[in-house]
């Protein structure tokens, strides 16, 4: 986290949390809704993060935001770091969620996110593949609720991938 960091300063102090040690044992799971999926040019849209604590998926401690033109963003991104905190992101697709916030987020802290990263595809891949080399698998996030034989996604939106995201490393956090 902090090699990541080299050269760059928190220029909020009110953020200071961000780069403490996480010791709550806790993770979020995060999504977003993006206006395309070309990461150099997509503007977020929607924000979703639900907190993990556990073996249990704290919904109600959950944040979700849509973000709208004429809407300054800092309000909810104050809202959405100070829910997650120094805990770990799990997600799918998580690097092009991450990457979206950062842009947003960079400006208003100084940095990107320090936040340790758990890729729900990676985890679900090391699970099924015992052999290196090619083994092909579906990764797509409802094959991989299936394969798990989790409840499949209530609709397409940052919250429901989220929570996707959730179920996902929950069974396999404890399938270890």
């Amino acid at each position: 986290m902090i090699a990541r960091l080299r050269g760059q300063q928190l220029n909020a102090p009110a953020y200071d949390f961000l780069l403490s040690e996480e010791d709550s044992g806790e993770a979020v799971a995060v999504a977003c809704e993006a206006t395309s999926y070309d990461p150099a040019t997509a503007e977020l849209r929607a924000l979703a993060a639900v907190r993990i604590r556990g073996n249990r998926i704290l919904a109600s401690r959950h944040l979700a935001v849509a973000f709208r033109p004429d809407e300054p963003p800092e309000p909810a991104l104050d809202r959405f770091l100070r829910l997650i905190g120094n805990r770990p992101l799990v997600g799918y697709y998580l690097d092009f969620t991450v990457g979206l916030i950062d842009r947003a987020v960079q400006p208003m802290i100084g940095i990107p996110l320090p936040n340790e990263r758990v890729e729900v595809s990676g985890l679900y891949y090391e699970s099924r593949v015992k052999v290196p080399g090619k083994n092909a698998l579906n990764l797509r996030l409802d094959a991989i609720l299936g394969a798990l034989d989790l409840p499949g996604r209530a609709g397409d939106d940052a919250y429901s991938n989220a929570l996707a995201s959730a179920m996902v490393y929950l069974r396999l956090k404890t399938d270890e």
